[in-house]
């Protein structure tokens, strides 16, 4: 199993872009299929499929990086943590864009649930959110693992630590003993 450390900040972030360019694959094809993916086109002035399409992963990506540098080191390797974190992160998701910053851009009302195209694109976001977790916690970096069997019952456990171990200095005591 590779490591790379909980604090590698470039780590969790390009994590993190790769969760969300596959949440922005879902999202905009949910929003294509519901007609809505021109508002993200319209963040450039430009509403055709193609400028929209280009946003919405452009978008998508730069969220999942934020995702990955904040919120990625509490749910890495973890998919049932990953799916509530994901629920929440969509939800915010939907409030930022769907019902501020979009509509700022676009013609519909700030805070207007039925401009920013309602329940259905509640769930849309949440669905991102969703995929965006489960991608990082499975693509992310992973904690550090210490493996220990235990020879009385015969299983392994894995114990992630949350410091370093120090080695046990060896001292003349050990020596006589040993």
């Amino acid at each position: 199993m590779s490591y790379a450390p909980r604090i590698n900040f470039i780590s969790r972030s390009g994590a993190g872009v790769v969760g969300g360019v596959a949440g922005g694959l879902v999202l905009g094809l949910v929003l294509w299929i519901m007609n809505k993916l021109f508002l993200y086109g319209q963040l450039v002035g430009d509403d055709t499929v193609s400028t929209s399409w280009v946003m919405v992963l452009v978008v998508a990506g730069a969220l999942g990086g934020v995702f990955g540098a904040f919120l990625g080191k509490f749910i890495s390797g973890q998919i049932v943590p990953a799916i509530g974190v994901g629920l929440v992160w969509g939800m915010i998701n939907w409030v930022a864009l769907a019902m501020l910053v979009l509509p700022l851009f676009g013609d519909g009302g700030v805070f207007s649930i039925k401009d920013s195209g309602g329940i259905a694109v509640l769930g849309t976001y949440t669905l991102f959110g969703v995929v965006t977790s489960v991608v990082y916690a499975i693509a992310g970096p992973r904690r550090k693992v210490y493996w220990r069997s235990n020879r009385n019952y015969g299983y392994a456990l894995a114990v992630p630590t949350l410091r370093r171990r120090r080695r046990r200095q060896e001292s003349s005591e050990d020596e006589v003993l040993g």
